[in-house]
């Protein structure tokens, strides 16, 4: 019985949160980051104003989730804080923007849930919040 246990590898949460963060931080910062960081003007007269605050405001909080808070969620840094205040951008997209439509919105939907899951989780024990003691 004791030979069939050693058949699967040791599992490692920890690995499995970096490698969930980086996929899908790297996904989000390239993808959505770089273009509102690069190309912050031409978006700007693009930009969807959901909550009707202005197109402005919309367009620099969604670079601070997409742009910045993502490399911290990559790096594991702030990793909670930076987790729910993407999550809200994200729920904002999800739901009133894509109107909870999976058939525009599916992407948006899955980084919230994955930004759930890091949030409930933490960031593990391969971050900066880790080696700073730091639990969020």
């Amino acid at each position: 019985m004791n030979s069939i246990k050693n058949i699967h590898p040791p599992i490692d949460n920890d690995l499995g949160l970096l490698i969930i963060r980086s996929i899908a931080c790297i996904s989000l910062f390239v993808r959505h980051g770089m273009e509102k960081l690069f190309r912050f003007n031409e978006m700007l007269e693009i930009f969807p104003d959901p909550l009707h605050v202005g197109k402005l405001p919309s367009l620099i909080f969604a670079l601070l989730t997409d742009g910045v808070l993502s490399v911290f969620v990559l790096v594991g840094l702030f990793t909670r804080w930076s987790t729910l205040i993407i999550s809200v951008n994200l729920t904002i997209a999800f739901f009133v923007f894509h109107r909870a439509n999976l058939d525009g919105g599916e992407i948006a939907f899955v980084y919230l849930g994955i930004m759930i899951l890091i949030y409930l989780c933490g960031p593990g024990k391969y971050s900066v919040d880790h080696k700073l003691g730091n639990p969020y």
